[in-house]
């Protein structure tokens, strides 16, 4: 999640504001059978065994010391500056996702970057804190503040994003880089009137941006289920109170998780509202020529931004089964939606190995989330929510080993 909270950041917003599968291949046509006589069929002579030609192994990357720290230099559209600690298997696996990326968030603005985007990818939270100081120019207790609290982030004023690569790489799809390039052309996008765009667009397009991810529906479901819990349980935060980043940012624990999930789902209706093929970019068009935000959606809809707002919680409720509920998230994660803020219910988990159970206090938002452990072997489990007057159950098949020897 990226954590806005420099000074610096702030003066820069306030100033400025599907791959498709390849066609079937044809079957090529039998070949005709000769007819059966004595000299059909001419004798087989001995041939030699081909030897298998040698894979070349790729060229070396192009290295580079900047502000002390090594780093790989990988051709592209992007000028993607990746530590030189990490392999050469995940510098391609950076490159990869950088590369659907770019025109991901092009298309969704309909418009290129002006410049090719700088990305420092760092191996480990140390470096990823070091090059906030030697690199971005951060004290250091800035820096350690940032790389605590953010696994990747962009400065606006130096137009800069940096990627913890070893937090990121563990939550398949990779989605932190889009994220950081939506809010880079963002910039380009709004100006000369980013000052019209509220933090809640800005970071919520952000978060979506994560969630459409291809193989990332985990993101979205989890984004409009927990924008209903907080619409059921009357804990959504007023859209005209997180204009601003500076009170965007002024947002943290629970809250600050749970902004981006309601802004990001009032984004994912905006754009529905919008439609088009780039809603997106029609509202970034009116932004630059001087219309607000509410005018812009007036223009393009002809409704009232005012009734957007107003219809917005019985909107993100209807997404989901009503009231309160236990859905499966992934295949090993599942998400309590829809209780009282500050309750508690009992979890349950009923696996291979035995059951367990404990009390879960429920967040000021009205869901939370949880996992199975990966040290736990694969089976079946039944996971159960019990309240004083119901219970919810669902069922979760990890496939993966888990740890021998463990006895839950």
């Amino acid at each position: 999640m990226t954590t806005r909270l420099l000074a610096a950041i702030l003066v820069s917003i306030a100033a400025c504001g599907p791959v498709t599968a390849p066609p079937d291949t044809p079957s090529p046509a039998p070949l005709a059978r000769p007819t059966a006589s004595s000299d059909s069929f001419p004798s087989p002579t001995a041939s030699p065994t081909p030897t298998p030609a040698a894979t070349p192994e790729p060229a070396p990357l192009a290295m580079r010391e900047i502000a002390g720290i090594d780093f790989a230099l990988v051709p592209g559209r992007s000028d993607l500056r990746i530590e030189a600690s990490l392999s050469r298997d995940e510098a391609e696996a950076v490159a990869a996702t950088v590369a659907a990326d770019i025109p991901a968030v092009e298309r969704e603005f309909e418009r290129t970057f002006a410049a090719r985007p700088v990305i420092y990818v760092f191996g480990r939270v140390e470096s990823y804190a070091e090059g906030f100081v030697r690199i971005f120019g951060y004290p250091p207790a800035t820096a350690t503040f940032v790389s605590q609290n953010s696994v990747s982030f962009f400065e606006p004023s130096l137009r800069l994003i940096a990627v913890n690569w070893a937090a990121i790489q563990g939550h398949p799809p990779v989605a932190a880089i889009r994220h950081e390039l939506t809010h880079l052309l963002t910039l380009d996008a709004c100006s000369p009137r980013c000052d019209l765009v509220p933090a809640w667009l800005n970071e919520g397009q952000a978060r979506l941006a994560e969630a459409l991810v291809p193989g990332g529906e985990w993101r979205l479901l989890r984004v409009r289920y927990e924008a209903a819990s907080m619409a059921t349980t009357g804990s959504l935060i007023p859209l005209n109170t997180i204009v601003s980043q500076l009170a965007w940012n002024a947002l943290t624990d629970w809250a600050g998780y749970f902004k981006y999930q309601e802004s990001a789902r009032a984004v994912e209706l905006l754009r529905e509202d919008v439609g088009g093929n780039a809603p997106i970019a029609r509202i970034y068009e009116r932004l630059r020529r001087g219309q607000n935000l509410a005018q812009a959606y007036a223009a393009l809809t002809d409704r009232s931004f005012d009734d957007f707002v107003a219809n917005l919680p019985g909107r993100m409720r209807a997404a989901v089964p009503a009231g309160q509920g236990l859905v499966a998230v992934q295949s090993t994660s599942y998400l309590v939606y829809g209780f009282p803020p500050a309750s508690t219910i009992t979890l349950m988990v009923n696996g291979p190995r035995g059951n367990e159970s404990w009390p879960v206090v429920i967040s000021p938002f009205g869901a939370n989330a949880d996992s199975i452990p990966p040290t736990r072997t694969r089976g079946a489990y039944t996971i159960t929510a019990q309240t004083d007057s119901a219970v919810f159950t669902i069922k979760l098949q990890k496939t993966d080993e888990g740890i021998p020897g463990d006895l839950h």
